[in-house]
């Protein structure tokens, strides 16, 4: 209750106390008339003025060392509390608030990883291209050898083969040449040798 229902209240007791009053003066102006009591729960006589007055002084001090005091601890007692529900909220907003930071946290941290992997992937891909190059050209390089290395077997093969023919066809015609030449055939082919040799051909 604030101060101002309170006094609201002792105002509205007021009030009706001075209409109950009013509307008992002429019923006690009549007794005094009478000289008399009359029977009843309230006798309206002189004696009711002074119950209103206690009742009034009793309101009065009630309201000064009662309903004072318990007004300001409502009073105070409302402050806290209005005190706390502000703190209340002031330390909802700031979870609400670290929450949504901490989920943008997440968030930036989700992003950064999958930066990160793209960017990892993205590495090993150029890594495994650049080992294929590397490997094609190796490749390539060891077929040009071994192509060289090749030829120069076929050539020496070759060389090696046409010295044989030679040498194989050399005795071969040696053995026809003996066969078939005859002493004045030696003779003359001497003298033949002879004469080229002398003859600086």
């Amino acid at each position: 209750m604030t101060k101002d229902r309170i006094r609201l209240i002792a105002v509205t007791a007021c009030f009706f106390l001075g209409l109950a009053l009013l509307v008992a003066f002429p019923a006690w102006a009549a007794e005094e008339a009478h000289g008399g009591e009359q029977p009843g729960i309230i006798n309206l006589n002189k004696t009711l003025i002074l119950q209103v007055v206690n009742f009034l002084i009793l309101i009065a001090v009630l309201y000064k060392f009662l309903f004072k005091p318990l007004t300001q601890f409502l009073a105070t007692r409302a402050d806290g509390i209005k005190r706390s529900l502000e703190e209340a909220k002031a330390a909802r907003e700031a979870a609400a608030q670290t929450q949504k930071e901490y989920e943008a946290q997440i968030l930036a941290t989700r992003r950064e990883a999958a930066a990160m992997r793209e960017s990892a992937i993205r590495e090993v891909e150029e890594e495994r291209q650049r080992l294929l190059k590397v490997s094609r050209e190796e490749a390539a390089r060891l077929v040009t050898e071994a192509k060289a290395q090749i030829e120069q077997e076929v050539k020496r093969a070759k060389a090696e083969l046409r010295a044989e023919v030679v040498d194989l066809s050399l005795g071969v015609a040696e053995r026809v040449i003996a066969r078939s030449l005859t002493t004045d055939d030696h003779r003359r082919l001497a003298e033949q040798v002879v004469a080229e040799i002398g003859s600086g051909r």
